[in-house]
Parts: structure tokens; sequence; C-alpha cells
């Protein structure tokens, strides 16, 4: 499945991370943070500015009008891909790249650094060995329909019984109320929502769960410390966004009658920049090496309705409803599971 789209801010942050990560381990080169769109670049002792520019791909065609519109200076084009051609041109023309695929060119003077990836430390395709990826991304046809659909059909879920205003529910997912709008209007047409946008259950739920997907899935080689400043953990403050516990372990802390042998953490972040940022700091490896996994959840809603950790845990939990959707997408037992479960305090919105 294709990797979703990221907003323009996000590709931003997302590209200024990953150069910061470049200079960290190219010897000799230094990357500052110098602004929203800014870096610093050093090398050998020297340093100068550079504007960082964001893209999914690039082609021949966007590299010329970039280099012919662009103001003068120093700038540094991220992106997935970036055609030989383009990146040829953008040489010519003493711009920097980084190619996610195959590595990065970063120009100075008249001197070159020329950095080639062993391994592919960005990719997200399934099949090479090293944890999985998938994309929450509903039929087109279907009454659950992308992002919007995802994200206010979770958060009716959450409040069946006082629904969410479309405003509330965009602000919190950084999407307009439009689109929130037009997303629930699917819901009305599929018959998961009723007059007053209230929720059809348990119909809503199971709707739900069958395109409950992680956006992002990844084996870590050593258990996240949620008190390393490097992530954006966010234990202690649960009124932000922040990284809260998933999978069988969270729903048996919340009380569900689950058990598992498998004793090494799910943790759900808020975005494709947080996984990434997890994915160097504690070291990608194979599924069957991993110490924990690290998953960017459906909806950024996963990652803010978050409760205090249990008595002797270190992780915020998940709403119940949340823990109840990934049971739910267990084949082999989860019905059984959520049927005799009905957590203290919250719709059961499952029965």
């Amino acid at each position: 499945m294709a990797v979703p789209r990221l907003s323009k801010d996000e590709q931003l942050r997302l590209a200024v991370d990953e150069l910061v990560w470049l200079g960290s381990v190219v010897d000799g080169l230094g990357v500052e943070v110098a602004g929203p769109d800014q870096v610093r670049l050093c090398y050998d002792g020297t340093g100068w500015p550079a504007k960082v520019i964001a893209y999914e791909a690039v082609g021949e065609a966007l590299a010329a009008q970039l280099v012919a519109t662009a103001a003068r200076g120093h700038t540094v084009v991220v992106a997935n891909r970036i055609s030989e051609p383009a990146r040829q041109l953008l040489g010519s023309r003493r711009w920097s790249w980084v190619d996610r695929r195959i590595g990065a060119h970063v120009a100075f003077g008249r001197r070159d650094v020329e950095v080639r990836f062993r391994e592919r430390r960005f990719a997200t395709a399934t099949g090479d060995g090293f944890g999985v990826s998938a994309l929450s991304r509903p039929a087109g046809d279907g009454p659950i329909r992308g992002r919007a659909g995802v994200a206010y059909a979770a958060a009716l879920l959450c409040s069946p019984n006082s629904p969410p205003s479309f405003r509330s529910v965009a602000a919190a997912v950084h999407m307009s109320p439009t689109a929130i709008s037009n997303a629930v209007k699917h819901l009305a047409a599929g018959g998961l929502v009723g007059p007053a946008n209230r929720a059809t259950l348990p119909e809503l739920f199971w709707a739900l769960a069958e395109v409950w997907n992680p956006v992002k899935v990844v084996a870590v080689g050593s258990v996240p410390d949620p008190s390393r400043s490097e992530a954006a953990t966010a234990v202690d403050r649960l009124d932000d966004p922040g990284w809260v516990l998933g999978g069988d372990l969270a729903a048996a802390e919340l009380g569900a009658p689950v058990f598992t042998a498998d004793s090494r953490p799910w943790l759900w972040v808020p975005s494709l920049v947080e996984a990434r940022r997890a994915e160097r700091t504690y070291g990608r490896v194979a599924w069957p090496d991993g110490a924990a996994v690290i998953a960017v959840a459906p909806t950024a809603l996963v990652c803010q309705l978050r409760r205090p950790p249990a008595r002797r845990g270190e992780w915020p939990l998940p709403h119940p409803v949340f823990a109840a959707l990934e049971l739910a997408r267990d084949p082999g037992r989860g019905r059984e599971i959520l049927a005799r479960w009905t957590p203290e305090g919250v719709d059961d919105v499952w029965h």
C-alpha cells in the first residue's frame, strides 16, 4: 500500500529532522536547526545557512522550476525520490539534495560531500525483513473514507452520547471542518450515523475495525525509554499528544480478559516524523529480533486521548475503544474477548 501523504508542514519537519540525523552520522558534517525551513550546515569548521525544501518526489521539470525561481543562497531539497536527471541538475547548480532511497549530496564552495546509504533506512515497503508497513486507507467506495472518516468515527465511538462537533475533530487531527463534514455524509449514507450524528451501534464500531490499520509499523532493537529527551513521549503531560501503549499489553492493563506471551511493548506514536526519529534512536531491526514495536496510529486521536499508566506501568494507556479496535482485528479471538469485556465507566460500543 502507498505511504500516506504528509502535509507540507509535516514534510518539512521530517526533512529538517533527517538532515540533523545526517549530520550526526557523517564525519565532519554538522547540521543545526535554524528555523522551520532553515538549517545551518557545517563542514570542517566552515558553516553556512541553507533553506530546506521538501517534496514527495522531484523530477527534472520540478527541479528546473525550483532552481529558476528560488532566491539566492544555499538550498537543500529532501524527497522520497529524486530522479537521476533532477539530481544532476540540482548538483550542477550547486544545490544539495537528499534522496531517501539512495543517499545525499551536500554542495558547499567548490567541494561536494557524497553520502550513500548502505540500506534503505527510510523504506516503508513490506518484504524487506524489517518490520511491516500498512496504511489506514479505507476503500474509496466504503462508508468510512480516508483519514477524515476514520477520525470522526473514532471520535464518535469515544463519545457516543455526546457527538463531537466537526470543528473540534478537525482541529484535533489538523484537517478542515469541510473534510470532516463530507466524511460524516458518507457515514450517514452507509447507515453508520443517524439523526443528530448519533452513532449506530455496534455497526459503526465493527465497520471501523475493518479499516483500523496502523500507518506504519517498525520493530526496533531496544526498548524505548519514556524519559529520553530525543523522543517526544510526553508521558508526564497527558493533555499533549504523545506516545501511548498499545497491543495486548494495553488491553490487559485496561482490564480486558486477554493474556499474551509476547512481552515486548507496542507503542503508538503521533506521526511519521516521530516514528522515523524513534527508528533512528532505537535501531530498526528484523521483526523477530525486535525488542519493541513502534507504530503510527490510524488517527492522531489515539495519541491524544490518553490515560495515566497502570500502577506499575511506564506508558500512558489508550482510550479503551482504541484497545477494543485492536482486539477486533484479531480474527481468531477478538470477538470472543470483546464479548467478555465491559470496561468500567466507558460505553462498550462493540456490544
